[in-house]
Parts: structure tokens; sequence; C-alpha cells
């Protein structure tokens, strides 16, 4: 009787460990996601995106051209206590660029360079986000584009002129589906994840036009816990 009642028992005992268990690897995990439906489209009379043909930048927020940042994600995720908590930011989005160079007679050569960058942040730094560069950006497009040509040397009429007679344009726009992982070991508590995009290393020289344009996509947040056996490639 007494050996059948400690069979019992450790049979209940085991079924507590493996339920106690369960909850504790199903508390460490949590999820957070953003949404932005608002897509870019290319026209198909001038290039440019939207429906009004700009060629200036457009999806979730306009920036013309500059610098600034455009946010995707400013979420706040608990994360559950020991080592090993890391998170898994990933922002993906379709993302489009825009480029127009052209010569004439009077101007033989032009370039446009456009580029789209996602940064990551958690708590307000960059610089704990594996995955990215020091500052946790990654470029998801960047485009140099260059046209120069020689016609207007050796055809005498358009060399001659004083007005834009000749001319040769090229337009460039492209739309592509971009997801990149971002990487941050963070400890247990309260944390905001923030993920913006921005318009970068625009340069345009002699008759040239740059734009960029980013929607919809989504941004993900996943914890996860690493363990010492379980061959991460973090740096602890």
């Amino acid at each position: 009787m007494q050996r059948k009642l400690s069979a019992k028992v450790g049979v209940i005992a085991l079924c507590l460990l493996f339920v106690t268990g369960s909850a504790l690897a199903q508390s460490s995990g949590n999820f957070s996601a953003s949404y932005f439906p608002v897509a870019c489209t290319i026209n198909n009379s001038t290039g440019g995106f939207g429906t009004s043909g700009s060629s200036t930048t457009g999806g979730v927020c306009v920036t013309n051209g500059t610098a600034v940042n455009c946010g995707l994600l400013n979420a706040a995720i608990k994360t559950s206590s020991g080592s090993g908590v890391t998170l898994v930011i990933t922002p993906s989005a379709v993302t489009g660029l825009y480029t127009e160079t052209k010569v004439t007679n009077l101007t033989s050569s032009a370039t446009a360079q456009v580029g789209i960058q996602v940064c990551v942040q958690v708590d307000g730094k960059g610089a704990g986000v594996v995955g990215g560069d020091a500052n946790g950006c990654a470029m998801y497009d960047e485009r140099f584009q260059q046209l120069s040509t020689n016609l207007f040397t050796v055809v005498s009429t358009c060399a001659l002129a004083t007005t834009n007679v000749c001319n040769i344009d090229l337009v460039l726009s492209t739309l592509a589906a971009h997801s990149y992982n971002f990487i941050a070991q963070v400890p247990g508590g309260q944390h905001t994840v923030t993920a913006t995009w921005s318009v970068v290393n625009t340069n345009t020289i002699g008759n040239a036009t740059v734009g960029a344009c980013l929607g919809p996509g989504n941004v993900t947040v996943t914890q996860y816990k690493v363990f010492q056996n379980s061959g991460s490639i973090l740096s602890f």
C-alpha cells in the first residue's frame, strides 16, 4: 500500500513539474507588432510615387527627400526575468526608390543617389541592437545612378545650340519587399522598442531628381530565451 502511495505521489509530482515547466516556458515568451497599410504605388505616367505622380517621398510619411525619421513602431514589451532574454525585431516593408537623370547639350552628365535606412532602438538606444551598424541601422535600399553622354559634342546641331533642343532623360522607379532581423539582448522588465525609417545618402548633380517610399509593412517583436548550450551567435 505504501509503495502504491509513493508511486502515485511521484506521478503527481512529475505532472506538477511538467505543468510548472510548461507555464514557465509560456511565460518566457512575448510578442508585439505594428502594421501600416499605406501602400506605395508607381504612377504609370510619370514614374513617381502616388496618384499625383510626384517623385518626392510617400508611403508611411512624407519626408521630401530629407533624412527625417518616420516612425514604424513605438511599443512597450515586458520581458521575463533571468539571463538570456533576447528580442528579435523584424521590420518588413515594401520600399521604393525613384531616380531621374537628364543630360542636355548644356549639361552632359547627371547623377542621382538615394537610399532607405531602417533603424531600431531599445529603450532609446541603438548601440545594443545586433544585426545593424553601431547605431542599430540597416540599409534596405540604395541606388546610385549616373547618366552621361558625348552625343552633343559629335552632333554639330546640338553642340552649337544655346537652348535645350537635344537631351537624354533616364527615369528609374522600383518597388521591392524587404525583411531584416535585428537582435537585442535585454534584462527582464519593461522595455520600449522603436523602429524608424528615413531617406539617406541623397545626392543630385546636374539635372537630377530623387525620391523614396515605404509601405505597406509591419514590425514584429518576439521574445526568446537563449540558453548557454543553444549555440547562440550572440556575444555575452
